[in-house]
């Protein structure tokens, strides 16, 4: 099979998801949870990106991204697999966490931003999780609710809650 190419756009906005390996649920415990939204939050507050959106699940994460400027999408998702992989507990040490390969799709309308972000925000209802995006903690849904249970910071000043 070919190798995807991803796409190289500095300043875009890309809805991107990784799934671990063979979608084993290596991202089940809250501690694991817990990791992956505070190494996004590492990143994000480096510089290396801003953070629109996220929701982690037990074996995929979505994310909705923009690579800062000179940074490439490819090299943030691999530097944070990387460093979210040794960290991880519930795998043997030294075991790949992630599949090689993620997708992403790259956002071109604030209404396609809205309809990702929503999509991102209401996978754990649809997964059977919760009965509604509020309840469930590992996503930024919080940050968009103005409420105090938000994980972590992201960037929200795009948002116009009118609209």
């Amino acid at each position: 099979m070919p190798r995807i190419r991803h796409s190289q756009d500095e300043c875009a906005v890309f809805h991107v998801t990784t799934r671990t390996l063979a979608q084993e649920f290596h991202l089940r415990p809250a501690g694991e949870k817990h990791q992956i939204i505070k190494t996004l939050d590492f990143y994000r507050r480096r510089g290396r990106f801003r953070l629109l959106g996220f929701v982690v699940m037990d074996n995929h994460v979505h994310m909705l991204i923009a690579p800062s400027v000179g940074r490439r999408l490819s090299d943030i998702i691999r530097d944070w697999k990387v460093w979210t992989s040794r960290r991880n507990r519930s795998k043997p040490a030294g075991e790949p966490l992630w599949e090689r390969r993620f997708d992403d799709n790259r956002i071109d309308t604030s209404r396609e931003l809205r309809e990702v972000l929503e999509y991102i925000h209401d996978n754990p209802v649809r997964a059977g999780v919760v009965g509604r995006a509020e309840e469930y903690p590992w996503s930024s849904v919080h940050n968009y609710l103005s409420d105090a249970r938000a994980a972590i910071e992201v960037d929200t000043d795009w948002w116009e809650p009118s609209l």
